[in-house]
């Protein structure tokens, strides 16, 4: 395991450039700050340089890039030739996809901490912020929490379509459409659970409900009206559907023809 960890990493880093996107993600809110005045407030700050957006884009594109060009360019061949089994390899996929998303959420922090250094340097992170509510730390550790959990369930989709069409074009534009789509039908989405109870269970629902956890979460009677969830019952339901689509994202590369 440790060695197809290594030869992923490899891969990443090499095929891929990740280096290069990691210097983008620290660079990316310095040149916010340094750039657009008004993004030196509570606004800017507390998202990142507003790089959480791109964190999201670039981990759908990586996500698709690190399952896709295993078969592209045929390296899953001598993988299975030295007998490393598909479990160990696609659990190794995960292990790097995931600790990418924290490479970029952490250059996108120290990224942001250089900016505010140099552009706003006034701006108190131990005041109390809200939406979601806490002191500037607080603040940033939900917002970070909540978008590593979206792209958590958004890279199994990903791993999901990329094994399932061979294509990492499509698996894009479904973790697009997730990511930028899915807050647009909020209001939509609460007239259809009011007629019909049972789809405050969907996986679309319970991924709107994540995407709003850490400014709901704090206050369960307000999430229970906007979502008709409690806050145990969102995470149940997306812990059940985050093993799910990663079982059948799975189940397909298993059985797929190499």
């Amino acid at each position: 395991m440790l060695t197809l960890v290594k030869q992923e990493y490899f891969k990443a880093f090499k095929q891929n450039r990740m280096h290069i996107w990691l210097l983008a993600m620290f660079l990316f809110p310095i040149l916010i700050l340094g750039c657009f005045p008004d993004q030196r407030m509570e606004t800017g700050i507390l998202n990142l340089g507003q790089g959480l957006l791109l964190v999201n884009l670039l981990g759908i594109i990586l996500t698709a890039l690190f399952t896709s060009q295993e078969f592209t360019y045929g390296t899953i061949r001598p993988l299975l030739s030295r007998r490393f089994n598909r479990a160990a390899i696609f659990i190794s996929k995960i292990i790097v996809i995931w600790s990418s998303f924290i490479g970029l959420f952490l250059a996108d922090f120290l990224g942001t901490m250089m900016g505010k250094a140099l552009f706003a340097p006034q701006f108190n992170m131990n005041l109390q912020y809200g939406d979601p509510t806490g002191n500037g730390w607080e603040v940033i550790f939900k917002t970070v929490g909540e978008t590593m959990l979206q792209m958590i369930f958004i890279a199994g989709l990903v791993l999901l379509v990329v094994n399932l069409v061979k294509t990492s074009g499509a698996a894009v534009a479904l973790g697009v459409v997730m990511v930028y789509g899915v807050p647009a039908l909020t209001a939509l989405s609460s007239f259809l659970i009011q007629q019909v109870p049972i789809l405050k269970w969907g996986p679309l629902q319970v991924f709107l409900g994540i995407q709003n956890i850490g400014r709901l979460g704090g206050q369960p009677d307000l999430m229970y009206q906007a979502l008709g969830l409690t806050v145990s019952q969102l995470v149940t339901a997306y812990c059940l559907y985050t093993l799910a689509i990663y079982a059948g994202a799975y189940w397909i590369f298993q059985r797929r023809s190499v």
